[in-house]
């Protein structure tokens, strides 16, 4: 299978509403795994790593994240050519590659016309859908200027944003929205956390001037100026470090557990909040998500980082699995709820694409059931720490007052709003602390 046919299999899942990460992550395997039992059978490690020499993984990670990221502009130019959408989604996505190929990357244009020319024969043996994809590729080369000039009338091609979203950032944030989504269609940065159970930090931010590994420091975190892989992380596999955004590190300056208390983390896929909590503390830990395949990646964090904690497969907004287990009263919940994670969007382009104004209510509403399900399970004199990766008011401070008010015993105790920039995403954290009396 070429790695062009691969790319428009993801970014189709895509465009139809899957996760980017989620997709990109599940069909590598599956094409790895598939091509393995065609050649040579599943017999070594050896055999494995041969699956993906036959793809270029960094190829088709680049195109299908960069269709994504720059979906508007590449729409916006593309409409200015093409007056009719191709009804065929393959052709579509074809169109989409493009153009992104022939505006952000440094394939020499006449190459990269010839393979998607190439490419339309694969998806259909008609002759005029090969001189469509040609006409419109030789267009953009002819005209690129102009047509970036024309579609830059249009909102979403200067913001790269769809309209809605546009309309909403600037009800919310009249003056910032601009540098808001400059700094959310930037390319995210990998932060790193200390495992501080296994080496200090000053240790760590040594292995890496050893290794000639550049970072800045923001916060007192490490954020590396390159985008390496996993393996190039000195000490990762041997968990001396975990690769979590630094607005998600935040966490541990509003927990202060005492030895022994007992925390419930619900949501805690992928398990960074609650890793981050057992490296610092001695606590008993429950970690509780309603997905089994997220859970399995908690799993594989807690070993890689020599951690342990009890997790759970069951849904926050409801407590029979809580009564069921017979469990006491917790002395922290960290409440991670689902939201629009409209403040992740350059980690997380394909949100552009697939949320809806509408969306937000339906978070809304889930977020009051699973903190309103969750308080009845804490201490009195407990804390609870609320946590969204939006930047939305409704999902945040709104909410919020809502506990206030319908909630009995709450004490709002410290609230924040983080807001994207360059090297971090947007988070939002509130400790609430149910009242003794």
């Amino acid at each position: 299978m070429s790695d062009y046919l691969i790319i428009i299999h993801i970014l189709n899942a895509v465009l139809s509403g899957k996760n980017l990460t989620e997709t990109f992550t599940a069909n590598i395997g599956k094409i790895a795994t598939a091509d393995i039992n065609t050649r040579v059978g599943i017999k070594t490690r050896a055999d494995k790593d041969l699956a993906y020499t036959q793809i270029n993984i960094g190829k088709i990670k680049d195109i299908c994240y960069g269709v994504v990221r720059n979906y508007y502009r590449l729409q916006a130019v593309l409409s200015q050519i093409v007056s009719r959408t191709p009804e065929d989604k393959n052709l579509q996505i074809l169109l989409l590659i493009g153009v992104y190929e022939l505006e952000y990357t440094k394939k020499a244009p006449y190459a990269a016309v010839n393979e998607l020319v190439n490419l339309s024969l694969e998806l259909s043996t008609n002759q005029r859908v090969k001189n469509f994809i040609n006409g419109v590729m030789r267009s953009y080369l002819r005209e690129r200027e102009q047509l970036h000039q024309q579609a830059a009338a249009q909102p979403e091609y200067k913001y790269n944003f769809p309209h809605w979203l546009i309309h909403k950032l600037k009800q919310e944030y009249p003056n910032k929205y601009s540098q808001l989504i400059e700094n959310s269609n930037s390319i995210p940065k990998i932060a790193l956390r200390v495992n501080l159970s296994k080496i200090s930090f000053d240790d760590y931010v040594k292995i890496l001037n050893n290794a000639a590994i550049d970072f800045d420091l923001i916060e007192n975190k490490i954020v590396l100026k390159l985008l390496l892989k996993v393996e190039q992380i000195p000490f990762f596999q041997d968990g001396y470090v975990s690769i979590q955004d630094i607005s998600a590190q935040r966490l541990i300056e509003l927990v202060k557990p005492q030895k022994g208390d007992y925390i419930l983390d619900a949501c805690c896929a992928p398990g960074g909040k609650m890793c981050q909590i057992l490296e610092h503390s001695q606590v008993k830990l429950l970690g509780l998500d309603i997905s089994k395949t997220r859970l399995n990646k908690v799993k594989q964090n807690l070993v890689r980082l020599g951690l342990s904690a009890d997790l759970i497969e069951a849904d926050a907004s409801k407590c029979d699995w809580w009564q069921a287990c017979d469990s006491p009263l917790f002395d922290t919940i960290i409440a991670d709820v689902p939201c629009s994670a409209s403040g992740t969007l350059k980690r997380n382009p394909d949100i552009k694409l697939n949320r809806r104004l509408l969306d937000i209510d339906n978070f809304v509403i889930l977020q009051r059931k699973i903190v309103s399900n969750l308080w009845q399970m804490l201490k009195p004199g407990g804390k609870m720490v609320y946590i969204t990766c939006s930047i939305f008011k409704e999902e945040n401070h709104d909410n919020i007052e809502f506990f206030s008010q319908r909630l009995s015993d709450v004490l709002v105790i410290r609230e924040f709003n983080i807001l994207p920039t360059p090297f971090a995403d947007g988070f939002y954290y509130c400790v609430l602390e149910k009242s003794i009396n």
